[in-house]
């Protein structure tokens, strides 16, 4: 649970786009787990200050401070490492709480809270009207790492006009400081499934901008494939009886799911501009 490089970047791009940083909140008190001089150096390219980190931090508030926060709290299910807000997520918050933040940022929380529809709604009630929701999580192969991994529909329907939001950025990553970034499009604008198959852990970055304050899934998010099938009602196709291909046919019939293998593969890759548009890491 922390900040890497790669979260670093994309915090430090959303300063740089006048995202306000005044009052932040972490979903658990953050580590910082960039290594010092690559820290400085990336602050320096960027024209922010690394006078805060002449002596290195094991926490991330000196970093939220130099993106020009004036207060940096963190909530957890505990005080063991000196959370400000003692709180539960898998409960719904206090009523005090809410709309209080410019920015709540998780840096791996909300995957090891068994309640996971609550602590989301919680982020997002504790983010105030124009503030952000900063979101770096698993995506694939990190099972057992806690009790969930998340796809880009889950994020891109939770944080929805609905529910007073607007997701102004997604980008999904290999783990580790060396990967390329991939803008995620929305499954509801391409009218297609974002489906992902990879052999390395990947991560997703999420920044969403709280547009107004609406009750927060007041109805259950849909994913939009289904949705939109409901909506135009059509009836179900009939099933295609099976015909069992001759002997002989056999071995076209091979060659032939071997190329559907092949094509499924390449568009559930990182490869599919369709899904996932390489961009420029931030500097």
């Amino acid at each position: 649970m922390g900040l890497d490089i790669n979260s670093v970047q994309f915090l430090l791009a959303a300063r740089k786009q006048g995202v306000c940083f005044d009052h932040t909140l972490m979903l658990g008190r953050h580590s910082l787990n960039v290594f010092p001089r690559t820290l400085k150096a990336v602050l320096e390219r960027n024209g922010f200050s690394n006078e805060k980190f002449r002596v290195p931090s094991a926490y991330a508030e000196p970093f939220f401070e130099t993106l020009g926060a004036t207060q940096v709290d963190s909530l957890d299910n505990s005080d063991f490492e000196g959370a400000k807000l003692v709180h539960d997520l898998n409960q719904p918050l206090p009523a005090d709480w809410k709309e209080r933040f410019d920015v709540v940022f998780d840096g791996g929380t909300l995957e090891h809270v068994f309640n996971f529809p609550t602590a989301l709604r919680s982020a997002m009630e504790l983010v105030k009207p124009g503030g952000r929701l900063f979101i770096h999580n698993c995506a694939n192969n990190l099972c057992g790492h806690g009790f969930y991994q998340f796809s880009p529909e889950l994020f891109y329907r939770a944080l929805s006009p609905e529910n007073g939001f607007e997701v102004e950025r997604m980008v999904i990553h290999r783990v580790g400081p060396y990967g390329h970034w991939h803008e995620v499009s929305d499954p509801n604008a391409i009218r297609e499934r974002v489906e992902l198959i990879t052999f390395t852990p990947m991560l997703l970055l999420v920044q969403a901008k709280r547009t107004s304050v609406k009750p927060v899934f007041a109805q259950a998010p849909q994913q939009s494939d289904y949705s939109v099938r409901w909506q135009a009602a059509a009836p179900a196709a009939a099933a295609t009886p099976v015909v069992r291909a001759p002997r002989f046919a056999r071995a076209a019939r091979f060659f032939n799911v071997f190329k559907h293998g092949l094509e499924f593969y390449r568009r559930q890759s990182l490869g599919n501009r369709k899904f996932f548009k390489q961009v420029r890491r931030e500097s």
